[in-house]
């Protein structure tokens, strides 16, 4: 599954909305949302958005994400304790999937106005385009 925050959940709801309608299907189906208090998904979702409290919770049951094969941490700009502390535990997923022979996870940070260099060092060196 591909997962995608979103810092509020207006965002979250409203993106996956489009992007299902984009792709011709219903809402819950290959495209689904998971808000606080709400939740449109189901064992069909393949992209998934969520704010970035949800996946926080997520790592409580699952610290490696394994139910997630790509992981987009979208509006990094606009960074709150939660964020960094998600950013941490992505971090930590990404390596421990290495060290455990999982399939790798892959990470995607988006931002309009983010400093690159600084998370591609946090990153480990990770590979950036503007």
């Amino acid at each position: 599954m591909i997962g995608i925050t979103q810092p509020r959940r207006v965002a979250a709801v409203s993106i996956a909305a489009r992007v299902a309608r984009e792709m011709n299907t219903d809402i819950g189906q290959l495209v689904g949302y998971s808000v606080r208090f709400d939740e449109m998904i189901s064992s069909n979702t393949r992209i998934k958005f969520m704010t970035e409290g949800m996946l926080l919770r997520e790592s409580l049951k699952d610290c490696s994400f394994k139910a997630y094969r790509l992981i987009i941490l979208d509006e990094a700009h606009e960074r709150s304790v939660q964020t960094d502390v998600l950013f941490s535990i992505v971090k930590k997923a990404y390596t421990n999937r290495k060290k455990l022979g999982l399939l790798p996870l892959k990470v995607i940070i988006m931002s309009a106005t983010m400093n690159v260099n600084q998370f591609s060092n946090y990153f480990n060196l990770a590979h950036h385009q503007k």
